[in-house]
């Protein structure tokens, strides 16, 4: 069983330190190279020994947001698997071996904990915002917002390996929107089997002094195409409804008129450089479908579940190998949603609203920070100040509660909600639950969880 192979072996005194570690929050700056170290490969903030001691700390703090779900929530089987998977990775980074590797081996490890990154993504979503609360929701925003940062973190460094040309760098947004715009319409038509309403991008056309472009700006190029191509998608789909809507409600003389008078009325959007942001508005005609707004599961334009082959792979006692032919679809789907665009666009202090009305259109305005010191974006400490406290509370641990209330968490209160928290992941049999946790053989119960695992 799963549980005894890692729950039961695992380094409970690092795993409390790492819970009540506080995360290195990140700006775009950290991700790029100093101008100053000309012989530096890669930013600091990508390299192994980072990696190895921040990303434990992050995976750590998604257990302790999933802590505070209710005992029984606990036990089903994508919760359950999900925290074991986050489990397996810990142990894997904390190894004693991965220090030693060699830099293209700890890059296939990054590359699996990529894949296993963007699993767990899609599996929350499907157990949290398939009917979605507003507790549920904001809980998949938090996790969302931990989950996008593990994702940067793990696709820069294997950007800077690989050369693939993806990293933190000065970009041309009207390039990027561009191939998002395209790469949108493109996807859509194919999958609704249709052509695809035009849409016409508009460029700022001054230069500044230097001779550049001012719409010019320090980010990540996948991210801002990912950003703008869901929201691409977004209207498309609105676009093509509306029309849809339009022409069943007339007759044959009517609809060629319709067809005369819309055919030449593209969707727009118009890209701004300001002086401390980087803006774009895409305006249409139809208003944006409800239900593309809300927190919501893994859909194709058609509306159409995706991914099924994840949930296929779900079990509450075991981690399945990851099926290396969805790889690729895996990791794009674990970011697609009009909400994960707006954590993408809100993760270093940018926006992404829309604005829509019923007989007048839609707007969706996108403005994006110049400043690369911005921080990154992180659940507050209220929100994983509650960690296992229901947990504890049905055991009755009320004081242990009260103790750790409170920004800064110590070690002896960690321990506790993380055993509570072992504990309604475990078998129902077994108890892994220990008021006063002892801590014995940690290298070796590592080694054991990894190898098991």
């Amino acid at each position: 069983m799963l549980q005894s192979q890692i729950i039961n072996v695992l380094p409970r005194r690092i795993l409390a330190g790492l819970w009540a570690t506080p995360e290195t929050r990140l700006s775009l700056s950290h991700l790029t190279k100093s101008s100053d170290n000309s012989q530096q490969s890669q930013p600091a903030a990508t390299t192994s020994s980072f990696l190895s001691t921040e990303l434990p700390v992050r995976y750590t703090h998604i257990l302790r947001l999933l802590s505070t779900l209710s005992p029984d929530s606990l036990q089903s089987p994508i919760v359950r698997n999900v925290a074991h998977s986050y489990l397996r990775d810990i142990c894997t980074l904390l190894h004693p071996s991965l220090k030693g590797t060699s830099p293209k081996a700890f890059s296939n490890v990054i590359s699996r904990l990529r894949q296993s990154q963007a699993t767990n993504l899609i599996r929350l979503r499907y157990a949290l915002v398939s009917a979605p609360t507003s507790s549920s929701a904001a809980l998949m925003e938090n996790i969302s917002n931990i989950g996008f940062g593990i994702h940067l973190l793990l696709d820069q460094h294997l950007s800077w390996s690989n050369d693939d040309k993806d990293h933190a760098q000065l970009i041309c947004p009207e390039e990027v929107a561009h191939k998002a715009v395209g790469d949108a319409r493109k996807d859509v038509s194919d999958i609704l089997g249709r052509s695809m309403p035009e849409i016409e991008i508009k460029k700022d056309t001054r230069k500044t002094k230097k001779g550049g472009s001012p719409s010019e700006f320090t980010f990540v190029p996948s991210v801002l195409h990912r950003i703008l191509y869901e929201s691409t998608v977004l209207s498309l789909k609105a676009q093509i409804s509306h029309n849809d809507d339009t022409v069943r409600s007339l007759n044959w003389i009517q609809r060629q008129l319709h067809s005369r008078r819309n055919q030449n009325r593209p969707l727009s959007l118009r890209i701004f450089g300001g002086p401390t942001s980087v803006g774009f508005r895409m305006d249409a005609t139809a208003p944006l479908l409800t239900n593309d707004l809300i927190p919501g599961i893994p859909r194709d334009p058609m509306g159409i579940p995706t991914c099924a082959h994840v949930l296929g792979k779900t079990g509450a006692t075991t981690i399945d190998p990851i099926d290396t032919n969805n790889v690729a679809n895996t990791e794009w789907e674990a970011l697609s949603g009009w909400r994960s665009a707006k954590a993408l666009a809100s993760h270093w202090g940018g926006n992404l609203d829309a604005v829509t009305v019923d007989g007048l259109g839609s707007t969706i305005y996108l403005a994006l920070d110049r400043d690369p010191s911005l921080l990154e974006r992180y659940p507050s400490r209220l929100s994983l100040s509650s960690s296992a406290h229901s947990l504890l509370r049905h055991h009755r641990r009320t004081s242990v509660v009260a103790a750790s209330e409170g920004a800064s968490l110590s070690i002896q209160a960690a321990a506790t909600q993380l055993d509570a928290f072992l504990y309604a992941i475990s078998d129902s049999q077994q108890s892994t639950f220990n008021p006063t946790p002892l801590y014995h053989h940690h290298s070796v119960s590592l080694s054991a969880a990894v190898g098991h695992a």
